[in-house]
Order: C-alpha cells, then sequence, then structure tokens
C-alpha cells in the first residue's frame, strides 16, 4: 500500500494515472514489456529529493480505430529531472462541442486498468445492444495490454446483475453472444445461446451473415448440428409415441382371453376417437408441422401438450361429424372418449419432455416459438478441448514457487490467448472480404399447400 506509484499512465490531457509497475507488469504482457529497467527513467538527486517517483510514462497516441482497434500506447521519454523530453502535455481530443468519442476508449481503459486493482466492473448501460458493444471493447483493450484472463469473470459477472434483460438479449442475438461467451470463457452464457441457436437453427440458419459470426468460435457451427441433430430425434420419437399409443382400456377391454368380437365391438367409439385423433396428426405430420418444421415441431408439441380445446376443437370434429352421422348420444361419448385420448397425449409430451426449457430465460413471461429442451454437456465447451494442459517440468528445488515464476507463467499463459485473438481477428478479415466478393443470390422454394380436414 505504501508502494511508489512509479508509472503514469497518460490517456488524454485531463485523464492522468498514477500506478504501481509491478501491478501492472503482473497483470499485462504489454505493460510487462515496457516496464523494464532499459526502459525506466534515471533519475537525479534534485528529483528524488522533490518527492518525483515516476520512472515510466506511458501514454495514448492513438484512439481506437480500424487499423488500431485499441488504440496504441506508447512510451513517452522521460528526462532525469522526472518531466517529458518533448514537452508536451497529451493527446487533445475536440469534435468541434460535442461528446467525443474518444471518452468511450478512456472509459474502457479506466476500467480495465483499475480492474488490476481489484475494482468491479460496471456495465449500466440499460441497452444490452450497446452493453454487449462495450464488453467487446473491453475484450479489445484486454486482449491488447494482454490481460484478458483477468477481465472474463468481472465482465460475466457485470452481465449477470442485468437479469432477465441479459437473457432476452441473448435471445435476440445469440450469435453475437455466443462469440462473447467464447472469449470471456462463460459457460452459462455459451450454454443459454447454445440452447437458442439449436433450437431455432433452421431459421437462424437461412441467413447467410450468420456463417461469417459462426466461424470467430472455432468448430461451433458442427456443435450446433451436433445438437441439432439430437434434437430432431427426441422429436422423432415423440411423434412414434403419438402415432403409436394405444390406451390400455382398448387393449384389453376384458380380463379373459382370447377376446371374442363382442367385447371388441362395445368399444367401437374409442377405436373411432383414436382414428380421428390419428387422422389429424397424420395429417399435420404429412404438412411438415412436426420435426421438419421451422420451429421443429414447437407449434405443433404445444398444442398436444395442452390439449382441452388447444386442438380439435368443435369446428374439426363437426367436420368428423358431417362424414360419420351419428347420434347426439353417440358424439357426445365420442367427445368425451377423444378428450381422454387428449390427456393421454399430454402426458407422453410430458413423459418427453419436450416442451421443458433448460434455458435461463423465462419463457412464460417472455416465451419464444421454439424448442428450448437442449442439455448442453459441459465436456463440449469448445475452450476446454482447445486449451492444452502446460506441461509439467520437475521442480529443481524443494520449495515451491516464488511470484517471480508464477507471475512469468502467468504472463506467457496471457501471451497466448493474445496470440490466439490475434489469428481470430485476421480469420475475420478475411471472411468479411469474401463475403464482399460473393454478390450470388440464392433463389428460395415455395412448398405447395394441400387441403386438409382441420
Amino acid at each position: 500500500m505504501n508502494q511508489a506509484e512509479d508509472v503514469e499512465v497518460i490517456l488524454g490531457r485531463e485523464r492522468r494515472y498514477k500506478f504501481h509497475s509491478g501491478t501492472l507488469a503482473r497483470s499485462s504482457t504489454l505493460f510487462a514489456d515496457m516496464l523494464t529497467e532499459p526502459n525506466a527513467a534515471k533519475l537525479n538527486s534534485r528529483a528524488r529529493n522533490a518527492g518525483i517517483k515516476v520512472r515510466w510514462m506511458i501514454e495514448l497516441t492513438r484512439l481506437p480505430c480500424s487499423q488500431y482497434p485499441a488504440g496504441c500506447l506508447e512510451l513517452v521519454d522521460l528526462a532525469p529531472t522526472g518531466e517529458r523530453a518533448d514537452g508536451r502535455s497529451g493527446m487533445v481530443v475536440n469534435e468541434n462541442g460535442r461528446i467525443p468519442k474518444a471518452l468511450k476508449a478512456y472509459a474502457h481503459y479506466e476500467a480495465v486498468l483499475y480492474a488490476f486493482y481489484g475494482k468491479e466492473l460496471v456495465i449500466d448501460d440499460e441497452n444490452m445492444s450497446a452493453a454487449l458493444s462495450d464488453c467487446f471493447q473491453l475484450l479489445v483493450v484486454s486482449d491488447y495490454l494482454g490481460c484478458t484472463g483477468l477481465v472474463r469473470k468481472p465482465i460475466e459477472v457485470a452481465l449477470f446483475k442485468h437479469g432477465q434483460g441479459l437473457f432476452r438479449a441473448i435471445q435476440g442475438a445469440p450469435c453475437r453472444w455466443v462469440e462473447l461467451a467464447y472469449r470471456i470463457r462463460s459457460e452459462l452464457i455459451f450454454k443459454e445461446c447454445m440452447i437458442h441457436l439449436v433450437g431455432n437453427w433452421k431459421k437462424i440458419k437461412e441467413n447467410k451473415s450468420v456463417d461469417i459470426l459462426l466461424h470467430t468460435v472455432p468448430g461451433l457451427r458442427d456443435l450446433i448440428e451436433k445438437y441439432h441433430r439430437v434434437l430432431v430425434a427426441k422429436c422423432k420419437q415423440l411423434e412414434d409415441g403419438f402415432t403409436s399409443y394405444y390406451p390400455p382400456r382398448m387393449r384389453l377391454p376384458v380380463d379373459d382371453l382370447p377376446i371374442k368380437r363382442e367385447a371388441y365391438a362395445k368399444d367401437i367409439l374409442i377405436w373411432m376417437a383414436l382414428s380421428f385423433f390419428r387422422q389429424w396428426i397424420a395429417q399435420h405430420l404429412n404438412m411438415e408441422e412436426g420435426r421438419h418444421s421451422q420451429d421443429c415441431g414447437y407449434g405443433l408439441y404445444k398444442q398436444i401438450g395442452t390439449a382441452g380445446e388447444s386442438y380439435m376443437d368443435k369446428s374439426i370434429i363437426n367436420q368428423f361429424h358431417t362424414h360419420f352421422p351419428m347420434t347426439k348420444k353417440a358424439m357426445n361419448v365420442l367427445e368425451n372418449h377423444l378428450l381422454e385420448i387428449k390427456e393421454c397425449m399430454k402426458s407422453i409430451v410430458n413423459q418427453h419432455a419436450i416442451l421443458k426449457s433448460n434455458c435461463q430465460l423465462d419463457v412464460n413471461r417472455f416465451p419464444v416459438k421454439y424448442l428450448t429442451c437442449t442439455a448442453f454437456q459441459r465436456k463440449d465447451y469448445p475452450w476446454l478441448n482447445a486449451e492444452v494442459p502446460a506441461k509439467v517440468v520437475p521442480a529443481k528445488r524443494d520449495y515451491k514457487p516464488g511470484g517471480n515464476e508464477i507471475a512469468r507463467q502467468t504472463l506467457d499463459t496471457a501471451r497466448m490467448f493474445q496470440d490466439q485473438s490475434l489469428s481470430v481477428e485476421a480469420s475475420e478479415e478475411r471472411e468479411e472480404d469474401f463475403e464482399e466478393s460473393d454478390t450470388e443470390d440464392v433463389p428460395t422454394t415455395s412448398r405447395t399447400k394441400r387441403t386438409r380436414i382441420g
């Protein structure tokens, strides 16, 4: 606490900060390379007697732009008296009286620098799109400084404070948020994105710009399609249950075997009700409203899972009675049997848990029109497969590693992540160039409509 603040960081004329060289060097690979003894000012006795402690001065010489996404920090030469050798006082930003965009850049640098000292990151913007942009810029700054591992958890914690606002934003743009989740190694946000991407994959993948976003995360598209195949297989099992279920009462109307035809004849109305239901479900599946639909059958399964009058209401039943006239009493008996069959089908939907939501979004308050039952496995997080454990070297001494050795290992890990982020940015630029050159239109096909009952 009583250590000398021997580093001055200048972001602008009125943005000057003093920090400890040891803290900055331990937290950032960029600062570790800058804050070396050869780069330190050789203060004379007059400066030391005057209480001047600053031996390094670092200045933001460029604001963030396309060429320098995080701006540019440079060492400033100091005279033996501790003053700037060039006589300048910092960068001046003027946008004709408007609030300068540089304020955002200053705020991002300040947040990251303060995080070195354990100060909590705050993302208090009510607009989650702006919050997402701020998070990405914070990551750009931390990648540049080589301290991404230090700000990941604070960013995640700051985002979770938004509660359902965060999860609604993820539901609206899962392709953008999944990249952020990957970069900050957030398991919860990544899982939330995967649930929405898998459930709504048939619609999402039609967007041509999605491919560029998905390529920012290694192996993401294959992972989504893997879980989507599992989801479709689960839907197929449910549809098989609809078409092969028989109420126990129909299978064994009497205890004496073999069962005589007179016993089956007494349940003719139950068989008619079951045939009517199967005709209805077959028509909807034939019209690709089940697992082959855009919502993977969510709308159809939701109706069946609700039961009651949510489907096959009076208007549909009257169409059936038009083809097969019967007495008023027989019609009432058949309708009661149909309600019982609906309850049986509802129980099948519950058994398969196809409508169960595994996401953090409150789907009762903010409903979505696709399945959110994907159970994502922790072993499939991309960063767990990408990161190779460091090679363990036998210790040459009996005592534990000291502070310098631990700091060196931390900086080596940070440099590795910094190199990975630079390779991802280069890949994004190549994808953007390819997208601009691709101007072909993709024709769409239309599906013919067929006449059906209901």
